[in-house]
């Protein structure tokens, strides 16, 4: 899953509540909303290594 830093928190509980507690969850710079699409790419590009470390963990 992918996530903002602002809802981890959320994210996590509700991967539990669905029965994934084990769930990999990578997190992006809060907000996303209000942002020009050349900063969702820049934070997109921030986590680029740790989505490919938690997809094949």
């Amino acid at each position: 899953m992918v996530t903002t830093t602002e809802f981890r928190s959320l994210t996590s509980e509700a991967a539990a509540t669905l029965g994934l507690p084990e769930a990999r969850i990578v997190e992006v710079a809060h907000p996303l909303g209000g942002v020009d699409a050349a900063g969702v790419e820049s934070r997109a590009d921030s986590v680029v290594e740790e989505a490919i470390r938690v997809l094949t963990a």
